[in-house]
């Protein structure tokens, strides 16, 4: 039996292994995003997001970034953590609590950073492949700028009960309120009819939670409070100036930021649970003087020099 030549031999290992290995399609990685909605907060994260991570990791034209925007439900978060799983990304980046814990759930090997996760460290976020950022409000500041506009004996939460970080919102301010003896009602929205619960409140404020079900139908909730000329106080911002008397935010370019830079360490092949996680808590304070003129306020001078910005 004759032998081949080592430098033919060696082509021909070349040849095998060139041909038999799985065909590889489009970009060298892939990296699978889970943004619960069309939420514009969320949407500004992503922008931030995909900006830096083209300054932090060589080769990004060659990246592929497949977004799944499901509607937000259990099942659409299970189904689209999935999809990418099934198409075997090399990374998993979620936008919210909700759409975080669905990719948790699935055990998946695949490495995942969350950002735009209200309070991690008391959703106590975990998992083998797992890190990321998320931020913390101060509510009791939103509850104060409340009275000193004006008398205020209930309150009314907009929330999800399907969303676990609305409702740690909820919790959190319940418990805040009933410490200032101020009543609370709640409105749990799951469907847009559940909206129409805001048309018949007498309430004195409106706060809405971090939600992403809310957020589909902020431009109904704001008309219904309208009506009743009540406030409405929110933590995600106003982007469209569309009618919230008041903004506490953390700024949604800080935490896309933040997660590019812990995601392209990760793509570096640096062990996620090496990384800590990260909490902002600097925030953004913003005042619609056009709104409270509309429904009969007035904002004092000593309220308005702590707002970070005032829309006139």
């Amino acid at each position: 039996m004759k032998t081949l030549p080592p430098l033919a031999a060696h082509i021909l290992l070349f040849l095998v292994v060139f041909f038999s290995a799985p065909g590889v399609s489009g970009a060298e990685k892939r990296i699978g995003v889970i943004m619960s909605g069309d939420i514009p907060y969320y949407g500004a994260m992503h922008e931030a997001f995909v900006a830096e991570l083209s300054k932090q990791v060589p080769g990004f034209d060659e990246m592929e970034i497949i977004l799944q925007r499901p509607f937000p439900d259990s099942i659409s978060w299970s189904n689209a953590a999935r999809k990418l799983i099934a198409v075997d990304v090399d990374l998993i980046v979620t936008y919210g609590l909700p759409a975080t814990r669905a990719v948790i759930n699935e055990k998946t090997r695949i490495p995942l950073v969350y950002t735009g996760v209200y309070d991690p460290e008391t959703a106590a976020i975990s998992g083998r492949n797992v890190t990321g950022c998320g931020y913390k409000v101060p509510l009791s500041s939103l509850l104060r700028y409340f009275k000193r506009l004006k008398e205020l004996d209930t309150i009314s939460i907009v929330y999800s009960g399907i969303e676990e970080d609305s409702l740690q919102q909820l919790g959190e301010l319940q418990m805040l309120a009933a410490m200032q003896n101020i009543k609370t009602r709640r409105i749990d929205i799951r469907t847009r009819g559940d909206v129409d619960l805001l048309g018949g409140i007498a309430e004195d404020a409106v706060f809405v939670t971090g939600s992403s079900l809310a957020h589909l139908w902020i431009d109904e909730i704001l008309t219904m409070a309208r009506r009743k000329k009540n406030p409405v106080a929110d933590i995600f911002p106003d982007q469209a100036e569309a009618g919230i008397l008041m903004t506490l935010y953390q700024p949604p370019h800080e935490q896309g930021e933040m997660a590019a830079q812990i995601a392209s360490r990760v793509l570096a092949g640096e062990d996620p649970q090496t990384i800590p996680f990260y909490v902002f808590r600097d925030t953004e304070l913003v005042f619609n003087l056009v709104e409270a003129r509309h429904i009969g306020l007035t904002f004092p001078i000593q309220l308005i020099i702590e707002a970070t910005r005032v829309i006139q």
